[in-house]
């Protein structure tokens, strides 16, 4: 298929990127300069586990579920759709590299994949339901973390092993509060409306999700927060929170490696909006509450770490073309190493 000579077309570009590895990165003197690893057709979400990516392939009439590794672009056996698809990488329960993915007939439901040659589209029997819709799933080492929408602002997570028994029941997981307070006039509360759930992620015991919200009376501009869970509790902690502006300031990600959680803060609207001392790329460290901030000024429509490589989409609107007076980044996939890392104080990524 045209589509997938892709890998033979940009290996010039991707060079001597590809010769290194996120377990050797960290000893090189100098990082090297952004590299294309996959070239898109269209902007997609992207998702990374161990040097793997998962992204949703533009091709020409639908988007197919694409893996991309070592420099290989391969489709999964995954029927296309219209849409780009909500679908996490992740180990199995033998620690291979797998991809969870939700797929929508009717209702959504739950689907995992290998990434070997030969591997099969399976349900996820003992999670799915009839007429509820299954979202926002991901994968580590056999357990499952996913959310059930019982209605538009009613969204619940949960978490269960892919080889439990059917009959048993998930385990529910901490989420938003039904009324966040001091979020646009303090000390009012005001209960949540129009509840998003963008991604999560499983880390060990750990889930990270990413929300968007409006508190309820509060037209307009919308609320975001990044929380972290463990799959063994029923509250949340709040990494990290603000309201989207003119700028349309967004959250990309999260990711979980090296025990921190990491995220990306972009302006889609404008990134004139986005100040380098508080946007970019922005990490947590589980252990010790700590921020780290890579500043940056984009407008990236998705974004993903893997603990020492990041990996960014440009805007929908490059990836559309842009205006024809002013230059746009290619669409494509693009690998960065060696982030500059700098302490910034909790309140700044707290608002």
């Amino acid at each position: 298929m045209p589509s997938l000579r892709l890998t033979v077309a940009f290996v010039a570009l991707v060079g001597a990127s590809l010769s290194w590895t996120d377990a050797g990165a960290a000893t090189a003197v100098a990082a090297p300069a952004p590299r294309v690893v996959v070239g898109l057709a269209k902007s997609s979400p992207v998702r990374e586990y161990a040097g793997w990516l998962v992204f949703s392939r533009w091709d020409g009439s639908a988007y197919r579920l694409s893996t991309w590794h070592a420099g290989t672009v391969r489709d999964l056996p995954v029927r296309s759709q219209s849409g780009v698809f909500d679908a996490d990488a992740g180990p199995d329960s033998s620690g291979k590299p797998s991809a969870v993915v939700s797929l929508c007939d009717g209702s959504c439901d739950l689907y995992v994949v290998g990434f070997e040659a030969g591997d099969r589209l399976r349900p996820v029997r003992n999670a799915n339901t009839t007429g509820h819709d299954e979202i926002a799933p991901t994968v580590w080492k056999g357990r499952l973390a996913y959310a059930r929408r019982y209605a538009p602002d009613n969204i619940v997570q949960y978490t269960k092993l892919l080889a439990a028994a059917r009959s048993r029941p998930s385990d529910r997981i901490g989420t938003l509060p039904a009324r966040r307070c001091r979020a646009v006039d303090a000390p009012t509360c005001r209960v949540i409306k129009h509840t998003e759930l963008a991604g999560m992620e499983l880390w060990g015991r750990w889930v990270a999700q990413s929300w968007r919200y409006q508190p309820d009376g509060f037209a307009g501009f919308r609320q975001n927060e990044i929380r972290l869970t463990n799959v063994s509790r029923s509250d949340t902690r709040q990494i990290a929170s603000m309201i989207t502006g003119l700028g349309g300031q967004t959250y990309l990600g999260p990711s979980i490696a090296s025990g921190r959680v990491a995220f990306f803060r972009a302006c889609q609207g404008d990134p004139g909006g986005c100040f380098t001392d508080t946007s970019g790329a922005i990490r947590y460290r589980i252990s010790s509450g700590r921020y780290e901030l890579a500043g940056d000024r984009e407008n990236w429509s998705a974004w993903a770490w893997s603990g020492v490589s990041d990996y960014h989409v440009p805007s929908a609107f490059a990836c559309s073309g842009g205006d024809p007076s002013t230059p746009t980044e290619p669409c494509a996939i693009v690998r960065r190493i060696g982030l500059a890392w700098k302490p910034v104080a909790a309140h700044v990524i707290r608002g």
